[in-house]
C-alpha cells in the first residue's frame, strides 16, 4: 500500500468526488474503491457522547473567547506545571 499525500491525495480525492471509479494510466486502466469506511459519523458520536460533545462545545467557546494556545504554548505550560 502506498500512501498519498499533497497533491496525489487532492487529485485522487476529486476523482473519488467526480463519481469516477475507474482511470487510465499509461494505457492501463485501475478501479478505485473505499475498503474501509467508518462506522459511524462525526455528527453521530457527538450526538451519542455527551462527554464529546461537552469539549467540543467548551473548545468552540475557548476559540470565540479568544482562549487558544499554540503548540509551543501548551509544552511550556507543562513544563511549568500549569497543565
Amino acid at each position: 500500500m502506498r500512501k498519498l499525500n499533497g497533491y496525489e491525495a487532492e487529485l485522487i480525492k476529486s476523482i473519488i468526488h467526480d463519481g469516477e471509479s475507474v482511470v487510465e494510466i499509461n494505457g492501463k486502466k485501475y478501479y478505485l474503491t473505499l475498503i474501509e469506511e467508518p462506522e459511524t459519523t462525526v455528527q453521530e458520536d457527538v450526538d451519542a457522547e455527551s462527554e464529546l460533545k461537552q469539549k467540543l462545545l467548551q473548545a468552540k467557546k475557548d476559540i470565540l473567547d479568544g482562549k487558544v494556545y499554540s503548540t509551543d504554548e501548551v509544552l511550556e505550560m507543562i513544563n511549568q506545571g500549569e497543565l
